[in-house]
């Protein structure tokens, strides 16, 4: 069977663009709205994903330092898998996880912007159960990845909460 590898670095890199294109989006519709509400919550979802940020850039670091290939879970070893992740690292599975600019100047007003929050944390979260899956059971980064997406989660409920008030 063919051997695929995985490289820790380019794993956490992608997670750290992530959380930067969220941090930047959350701001620039903090900046745009006129509702404080919708200020006050993207204010704060854009202090989430700095801390996120740190969060990744903190595993990334501790990996670089073992210099070693992330061993993945039995299931990415395929080719087929193998091809999944690299569309992954590509920006083509998640490509609004990639591309803040071009979406934060579609979006016309409050509500938009809301719904494209709701994706984005959505798709995040997608992204990081797979980093999860890939890392497999024993990894020490677990713990920190799964409160990640807790986190995550918590942000949709705010966003959908948000949406119900304007």
């Amino acid at each position: 069977m063919t051997s695929f590898n995985y490289n820790a670095e380019e794993l956490m890199e992608l997670a750290i663009q992530i959380e930067t294109n969220g941090r930047r989006y959350f701001l620039e519709m903090a900046e745009k709205t006129e509702n404080e509400k919708v200020r006050e919550i993207f204010t704060y979802l854009a202090r989430e994903e700095e801390s996120h940020l740190d969060n990744f850039v903190t595993i990334r670091d501790k990996l670089s330092q073992k210099a070693e290939e992330v061993i993945v879970a039995d299931e990415y070893t395929t080719p087929e898998m193998y091809g999944y992740v690299k569309a992954m690292f590509d920006g083509r599975i998640f490509p609004n996880l990639k591309s803040y600019d071009e979406i934060a100047g579609e979006i016309k007003n409050d509500e938009q912007a809301i719904y494209h929050a709701i994706g984005f944390e959505k798709d995040t979260i997608m992204f990081f159960t797979e980093i999860l899956k890939m890392l497999g059971e024993k990894d020490e980064n677990r713990p920190l990845i799964e409160e990640l997406i807790r986190q995550e989660k918590i942000h949709i409920a705010r966003l959908f909460t948000l949406l119900g008030s304007i």
